[in-house]
């Protein structure tokens, strides 16, 4: 980083998740304009050649035109101030590919890099190939990673380690991966296999699961809640692992699904009594949770909302989601559960 400079990192971290670049915090003029900073700035943001895993032209189009706007107006000087040659090219060359018409830009799928909320200036990432502009609409909600996911990883991550470390986790509509690929790859989970209920985004989940190199780690497989024994959700060889934690992410969306994972849940709880279950949800609807909530009970399920503090999103330096409407993380468990193994979320908590 140039000179230790927080708001430089701050600002790659957002650009690199595609956040809405009305909303990016930009650098100060007077941190940006010394050569130096916009050096680091090609180099650790927009090179092509340099980086790997890049948001799409259009929308660094639209983030340099804003940064350059903020440049010029810091050149104060001619004969000593300038823009970087490369910073130019750079925005030239992006320039030239994001001329395509707004619903291509919206439907394009590409690599969307989530920081971890440490502030450290190496801190590690998860990329997701994803559409991030899509809307939660027409069956495209299993296309992009949603708060509900981030603010799940933003606790494991920092306070929910122990509960990954050594474990089997398995997730439940785990959408591209986000969650089952930051257990693999940074958490240190023994196992983690992630499920979803759409063959097509499983697909995308593998890919993603390559990208991030945790093949080894982490494997997929459909499940259709309800219909799929869970006896058959593991790979051959390992029906007989011991299930430890099982996650899931906005997958509260329609009552009408709730009697399907209902049945899921009191399968897992039948073969794995001592399971704790973790559901990340956005609260959209309060109609919603209550009926997630009855269903629990008429289930004989204990469930506990986790006192977790909602970080503002002024406040968040990485996994950056939303606090528009608010985030609850629930604990479930089976009633059977006099005897609780080392390790679990009330021994050591949060």
């Amino acid at each position: 980083m140039v000179n230790g400079q927080w708001p430089l990192e701050m600002f790659k971290r957002k650009y690199l998740q595609m956040e809405d670049p009305h909303e990016i915090t930009y650098p100060p003029k007077e941190l940006i304009k010394p050569p130096a900073a916009q050096r680091w700035m090609v180099d650790n943001m927009f090179d092509r050649r340099r980086i790997k895993f890049l948001p799409t032209a259009r929308y660094t189009f639209r983030v340099m035109k804003k940064l350059l706007g903020i440049l010029e107006e810091a050149m104060e000087d001619p004969e000593e101030d300038e823009i970087s040659d490369d910073l130019t090219a750079c925005f030239t060359e992006v320039l030239a590919r994001a001329d395509q018409d707004e619903m291509a830009s919206i439907q394009e799928r590409c690599p969307v890099t989530y920081t971890a909320p440490v502030s450290e200036e190496n801190a590690v990432t998860v990329t997701i190939i994803e559409a991030p502009l899509l809307l939660a609409c027409g069956g495209q909600t299993g296309n992009r990673t949603w708060a509900a996911a981030l603010y799940l990883g933003s606790f494991l991550y920092n306070n929910g380690r122990h509960l990954i470390e050594n474990r089997v986790i398995l997730e439940l509509g785990s959408g591209l991966g986000f969650v089952s690929i930051l257990c693999g790859k940074h958490l240190r989970a023994k196992h983690v296999l992630m499920t979803d209920g759409s063959d097509a985004v499983m697909h995308l989940a593998k890919d993603n699961v390559a990208l991030n190199g945790v093949d080894e780690v982490v494997e997929s497989n459909v499940l259709l809640w309800g219909a799929t024994g869970v006896h058959d959700i593991f790979r051959s060889g390992r029906q007989s692992m011991q299930l430890d934690l099982v996650l899931g992410a906005d997958i509260l969306y329609e009552p009408e699904d709730f009697p399907a994972l209902m049945s899921t849940l009191r399968d897992l709880f039948a073969r794995f009594p001592y399971l704790q279950i973790l559901i990340s949800n956005v609260v959209r609807s309060e109609f919603t949770l209550e009926s997630f909530l009855d269903a629990c009970s008429t289930n004989s399920l204990h469930v506990e909302r986790l006192a977790i503090p909602t970080v503002p999103e002024e406040e968040q330096i990485g996994f950056f989601h939303s606090t528009f409407d608010p985030v609850h993380i629930y604990l479930i468990t089976s009633p059977r559960k006099e005897h609780w193994p080392d390790g679990g979320i009330h021994d050591g908590a949060i």
